[in-house]
């Protein structure tokens, strides 16, 4: 599977975990399937995080989050968050999600926040949590 997603929303992603520094930024992507093998990203729609630390957890608001899962034209294709000092790699946090069955989760890396550097991973959980990453396309 290949996400294709426009420079604006990778810039737009880039200027959101920034302005929330040194916190967690986090949020949905949302986009549609072509097939099988091509997901298309399209916006993304930022979530208060509401963790009680939000430097290294995120917690998504759930005044925020409910109206995004409850409306039928929005189509989920990935969950996002910032990683603020560390690499984009799921942590231990992020790999027991309750997250894990949306189909991308993106993680934003602000480690070297002049080179910010954005990993998608496919989570599974069956029967062990397994995570592999994804291919991405950054196009106009």
């Amino acid at each position: 599977m290949t996400i294709y997603l426009p420079s604006a929303l990778f810039h737009e992603l880039t200027v959101y975990s920034r302005k929330h520094m040194p916190h967690e930024a986090c949020g949905f992507i949302t986009g549609s399937f072509n097939g099988k093998t091509e997901i298309q990203a399209d916006r993304f729609i930022s979530i208060r995080n509401s963790s009680s630390n939000p430097a290294r957890h995120f917690t998504m608001n759930p005044t925020d989050l409910i109206p995004v899962l409850t409306d039928p034209s929005l189509h989920v294709i990935g969950i996002f968050h910032s990683h603020p000092d560390a690499p984009p790699i799921p942590s231990f946090q992020d790999l027991n999600t309750e997250w894990h069955t949306t189909p991308s989760h993106w993680i934003l890396s602000l480690l070297f926040p002049e080179a910010p550097s954005l990993h998608i991973y496919e989570i599974k959980k069956a029967p062990l949590t397994a995570y592999r990453k994804l291919p991405f396309v950054i196009c106009q």
